[in-house]
């Protein structure tokens, strides 16, 4: 019994003295491979300075300074800003100015930033500019507040909202953006084509915002810790905006791209609110406290993980640019599949390509010729500002969709919404489309553009998948239902004969289909139970 024990006692030494060997050889390989990736954002630093250096060889940079990266785990990000280098031992309390009762401050980005940049003889490349918000977005531009694009007097023509997820979508929009600058014989865009583009991102509470994208926005110079205020004048602050005009991006193996990769200067906007609202709320920072501040032509809408092709948005913009009628557009969306389409391996990854597939094919072309498409995907679409816009009575195709917000709050303050409306406003995307069509005495149209998509991540998970479909086959149904009971609207519309008749036959198209798909769960629900 004790040679066996003995032996048993052996052989689990043994075994444990291996697994020990092998998890410090796992951790040294973990350990290499950020300091591969620290090496890699090294070198682009140090050429970004050296061509700095190179075109200003007449003058003295007494603020250049060696650039240094702070490697988290497989990470790597540029040093933070010196205000994120909190002293607990000492606190300084200082009373700062008012700028039309609001707080407004500039702030100096970081020496090891500045030093890395091309571009620093303007006060957008060299100081960030921070507001504090307390007002609700409809009061944004009557409460006094301004955005530098409205200072530098510069026409938006496109403004663009998004929330490793961040990085894959921000360097895909700074990608398009070179792209529109590279566009030389164009008669919009050219070398300085970056001034008519502005980057809003909003980010829904301050207290669940992923802290690693805060640290990809610090090493961008777009956002900078310790100098938010929670009251400012004895008045709560509801978001927290930070401006800045960045000339470096962080692609999603976090590897540090600048000019001598085709980066180029990108007006950038960062609403963080501070509390958690829902992304309609976020919609409503970006369209009624921005947009009538900077009076943009097109807005795009980008989710948080979705990767626009290299030229989709100068796609988008196109078919607005050509067609003074467009109010809406959306492009193709495809599932990302991994390398060599490794996903399509799981059936449900596989099933959602194809309904995509079929969606991109067969639906969204036909309802195009019609001048109707049912819905824009939130996930990558467009919209002409001037056709959301609301009447001076304050109706339109806006009011109509923040309604779903307002069902939000009634839900907290004791109210409940009626079945329709709480099911209806699940694909408020649908109503905003419908009701843009439809807008009182104008004659706007949705176009699908093919030659413009966007990459996304789709559910992977039998629970995910059905949480999603829940809110997509209930907020769909019911959309749809209200677009068929209010179809009246469209002989109120600007829309001809021809077109109308057009919308019409949609219509009847619509009945049909709603018929089909009502029934089609009856069937599915009946062949669960046999």
């Amino acid at each position: 019994m004790s040679e066996e024990s003995g032996s048993f006692g052996g052989w689990f030494s043994s075994w444990f003295n291996t697994s020990k060997d092998q998890e410090s050889s796992s951790n040294l390989i973990q350990q290499q491979q950020p300091g591969t990736n620290y090496a890699r954002n090294q070198q682009t630093l140090s050429s970004l300075r050296s061509q700095k250096q190179q075109a200003e060889s007449s003058k003295e940079d007494t603020r250049n300074s060696p650039g240094k990266l702070v490697r988290t785990d497989t990470e790597s990000y540029l040093d933070a800003p010196k205000t994120q280098q909190a002293n607990n031992n000492r606190k300084v309390t200082r009373r700062l100015p008012l700028t039309n009762n609001n707080l407004v401050i500039d702030c100096p980005i970081p020496d090891r930033l500045l030093g890395a940049l091309n571009c620093t003889e303007r006060d957008e490349f060299s100081q960030l500019r921070y507001t504090a918000a307390t007002c609700e977005p409809d009061d944004f531009e009557l409460e006094g507040y301004t955005l530098r694009p409205k200072i530098y007097n510069r026409e938006t023509e496109l403004f663009i909202e998004d929330e490793i997820l961040f990085t894959r979508t921000m360097h895909g929009v700074m990608k398009n953006i070179a792209h529109l600058c590279s566009l030389k014989k164009n008669s919009v865009w050219g070398p300085d084509g970056w001034k008519k583009v502005v980057v809003c991102i909003v980010a829904d509470g301050r207290k669940v915002v992923n802290k690693r994208v805060l640290n990809v926005l610090a090493s961008m110079g777009i956002y900078q810790a310790g100098i938010a205020k929670n009251i400012v004048d004895n008045k709560p602050v509801k978001a927290h905006i930070y401006e800045y005009t960045t000339q470096i991006s962080i692609d999603s193996d976090m590897n540090i791209k600048g000019s001598d990769k085709g980066i180029v200067p990108v007006q950038t906007i960062f609403c963080l609110k501070e509390k958690n609202a829902k992304k309609i709320n976020s919609h409503r920072w970006f369209f009624n406290a921005f947009g009538p501040i900077l009076q943009p032509n097109v807005c795009i809408l980008l989710d948080v993980g979705t990767r626009p092709g290299n030229s989709s948005i100068y796609q988008l913009w196109k078919v607005f640019h050509r067609n003074p009628l467009i109010g809406g557009a959306c492009g193709e969306i495809r599932a990302m599949l991994g390398t060599a389409c490794c996903q399509l391996i799981n059936p449900l990854v596989a099933a959602q390509n194809f309904e995509y597939k079929m969606s991109n094919i067969l639906d969204k072309p036909l309802e195009s010729v019609f001048g109707y498409i049912s819905v824009l995907p939130g996930a990558f679409s467009a919209y002409r500002y001037a056709a959301l816009k609301n009447d001076v009575s304050g109706q339109g195709p806006l009011e109509k969709y923040f309604l779903g917000e307002d069902l939000h709050k009634d839900q907290h303050t004791g109210k409940k919404a009626g079945l329709f409306e709480a099911n209806m406003y699940l694909a408020e995307d649908r109503i905003l489309c419908f009701e843009l069509v439809a807008k009182k005495d104008e004659r706007w149209l949705l176009q699908y553009v093919d030659s413009a998509f966007g990459e996304t991540d789709v559910p992977s998970q039998l629970p995910e998948f059905i949480s999603q479909r829940r809110r997509w086959l209930n907020g769909s149904f019911f959309a749809g239902v209200y677009g068929l009971i209010h179809f009246s609207k469209i002989w109120n519309s600007g829309h001809g004969f021809s077109r109308t008749f057009l919308l019409l036959i949609e219509g009847i198209y619509n009945v049909i289909s709603l018929i089909f798909s009502w029934f089609s769960v009856v069937i599915v629900l009946s062949f669960l139970c046999t």
